[in-house]
Parts: structure tokens; C-alpha cells; sequence
């Protein structure tokens, strides 16, 4: 972001941005949030069912054009936390991880992006009394 003489940047605090489907519908892509100039803090994704079965969930990061994913078999009334690794994204079918330990976004790798989006699905089969939920906590690049 170009920045005039005497203009200055903050990074702005947002509250949470959250999806909730009750139930979600199989393979079917749910924006969490679509913004721009973002600095992205925590993820978490969370599912729940009545048979208290784990599902197959992913959840997609598109930063700057980039695509990063993680697909993982999450278990039932669990939350785990999205974040960015070290690792190559292998074309946009890795570059995430997902773990029930509390990690900020930016554990290995601080997220910022210019144009950022987060979608979440269900791949697996949703369950009775199924319950998708992924939230993220950002901040935004704004003129001060």
C-alpha cells in the first residue's frame, strides 16, 4: 500500500468472523470472511454430532492469489486450530496444519495478505445433529 508523506497505518482490531452451519451440506465450499489488507490471528474449526463420530473436514486459506488447505478427520466435539507451516504448499494441497493444541495463526509463519479468504467444508458424510463451525480472528491495514 503506497503511503503518502504524513499517512500513517494501522493494523484495526475486528470481531470474530464466524460460519456455523447446522447441518452443513457435503463438499460444499462456506466463506468464513473475504477481506483485504489482512492480518490474520487465530483460526479454529469445530464439529459436532449426535453419533459422536469424527468427520473429514478442510479448510482453505487464498492469500494474495496463493491457495494453502488442510484436510483432516476431525473428531467429534473438538476444536482445532488452523495455522500456517514452513512447509510447501505442493500447489495448493498443503501448506496448513490442524491441531487441538491452542496456536495462533501465525505460529511459524505470521499471515498477512493483501487479498485474504478463509472457506471451510464438510467431506465426509454430516451426521445427525451435525454442526460445522470455523472461526477467525483478523485485523485490517486502515488509514489512521
Amino acid at each position: 500500500m503506497p503511503r503518502a508523506s504524513g499517512q500513517k497505518y494501522h493494523y484495526m482490531d475486528h470481531d470474530t468472523d464466524q460460519v456455523s452451519l447446522s447441518p452443513p451440506v457435503q463438499n460444499i465450499w462456506n466463506e468464513v470472511f473475504d477481506a483485504e489488507d489482512v492480518r490474520l490471528l487465530w483460526c479454529e474449526v469445530y464439529q459436532s454430532n449426535t453419533e459422536t463420530d469424527a468427520k473429514d473436514i478442510e479448510v482453505r486459506w487464498t492469500i494474495d492469489g496463493n491457495v494453502y488447505l488442510v484436510a483432516t478427520a476431525l473428531d467429534n466435539a473438538t476444536v482445532n486450530h488452523i495455522y500456517r507451516g514452513r512447509t510447501p504448499s505442493t500447489g495448493g494441497t498443503a501448506g496448513l496444519n490442524a491441531t487441538a493444541t491452542e496456536r495462533n495463526a501465525g505460529f511459524t509463519v505470521d499471515k498477512r495478505g493483501l487479498s485474504f479468504k478463509v472457506d471451510v467444508r464438510m467431506t465426509g458424510v454430516p451426521g445427525t445433529a451435525q454442526v460445522l463451525q470455523c472461526r477467525c480472528v483478523r485485523e485490517t491495514k486502515e488509514l489512521t
